[in-house]
């Protein structure tokens, strides 16, 4: 086993745990040796990092750790840069100015703006990147490349923006609802996770309530099968999340993962009144849905999902999560005990609260 240095997107904590959730439900053998803000390190049999890094969601970036490089490469002309996420770079630097004059390569290095270089810009600078964090070098052998998510995600037929999720965060709750096989997303909006899974190879079903998100779902997921030659198939149904039962079979489905209705969309501060008004509502779309899942799900099969926290001048009202769950089979679950749940992603008018419960 050699250690891994994991590079964390905006979200840390979220990072951390989906990388965790991916390695235990494709049972990848692990080992953390150090986890900060910033980077996770881990001991790991050598993988196919490339399609690691395209399947992960909260990560930019990979790297392996080194004592000592030597340059195995055949181009006698190269571009090269450090990114000192903590730390010196300047002895590393030094350390390969007389490496690649040793070699005889006509190295260029190439100094990053504010210590680190983006994706983007080891991509457009062709770059030859390592990274140092504290005590360890790194050179990247897989980056998060943003031309991937553009290419699968403005060239869609149908967009509503009210009624989908990033393709980051998409993919993040796909990994942390451990799917593998099947994959539910009862308010498929457009279908951003649905296509998501898709890419993964999972078979994916999707249920909505609005006949124009259905109409989009099947659009965009006839034209993602079609562009990327994809085996695995999708199912769109115009239904009713609190009635679940009704189009699947006792146990049938095996993940779910998404983004419910999140309350009324608000362009200026709403009311102490009107946050309550709201939030009662989405509780007993909350307890219905959660209710019909059970029916449906797999023993010890786990949803990902988001929840909101409801803002108002001076405060706030969260759904009662843990009152609905109690009463519908579903337990609090967390890949590792190092991570509270719910992660908040902090917003203007509204918090995402990201959970994870398994069937009890």
């Amino acid at each position: 086993m050699r250690e891994y240095i994991f590079v964390f997107g905006r979200e840390p904590e979220l990072s951390f745990l989906e990388i965790i959730s991916y390695f235990q439900s494709h049972d990848i053998n692990y080992k953390l040796v150090e986890w900060t803000k910033e980077i996770a390190v881990f001991l790991l049999e050598d993988l196919d990092f490339e399609l690691l890094i395209k399947r992960l969601g909260g990560t930019v970036k990979i790297a392996d750790v080194f004592a000592e490089y030597k340059y195995n490469g055949n181009e006698n002309k190269l571009n090269y840069g450090i990114s000192v996420y903590s730390g010196d770079g300047n002895k590393l630097k030094r350390y390969f100015e007389n490496e690649f004059k040793k070699e005889k390569v006509k190295a260029i290095f190439r100094k990053s703006r504010e210590n680190v270089f983006m994706p983007s810009e080891v991509f457009a600078k062709n770059l030859l990147e390592f990274i140092v964090y504290g005590k360890y070098s790194a050179k990247t052998i897989a980056v998060f490349n943003p031309k991937d998510y553009k290419e699968r995600d403005e060239p869609r037929p149908r967009q509503i923006l009210l009624h989908q999720v990033s393709l980051r965060l998409a993919r993040i709750l796909i990994n942390l609802s451990f799917a593998r096989h099947n994959l539910l997303d009862p308010f498929c909006g457009v279908g951003t996770i649905l296509q998501e899974g898709m890419i993964s190879g999972i078979e994916v079903y999707g249920v909505d309530i609005d006949n124009e998100s259905v109409e989009a779902s099947n659009e965009n997921l006839r034209w993602l099968k079609e562009k990327y030659k994809l085996k695995s198939n999708f199912k769109i149904i115009k239904g009713d999340s609190g009635k679940l039962d009704r189009y699947f079979k006792r146990n049938e489905i095996h993940a779910v993962a998404t983004e419910p209705d999140l309350g009324t969309y608000y362009r200026k501060m709403p009311s102490k009144e009107e946050v309550y008004g709201a939030v009662n509502i989405l509780e007993n779309l909350y307890s219905d849905f959660f209710l019909g899942l059970r029916q449906v799900m797999k023993k010890h099969s786990k949803i990902a999902i988001v929840l909101p926290r409801l803002k108002y001048r001076n405060g706030y009202r969260d759904v009662n999560i843990d009152k609905i769950i109690g009463r519908s089979g579903f337990k609090l679950f967390i890949a590792d005990k190092r991570i509270k749940l719910p992660i908040v992603s902090k917003g203007k008018f509204l918090d995402r609260m990201i959970y994870v419960f398994e069937v009890a």
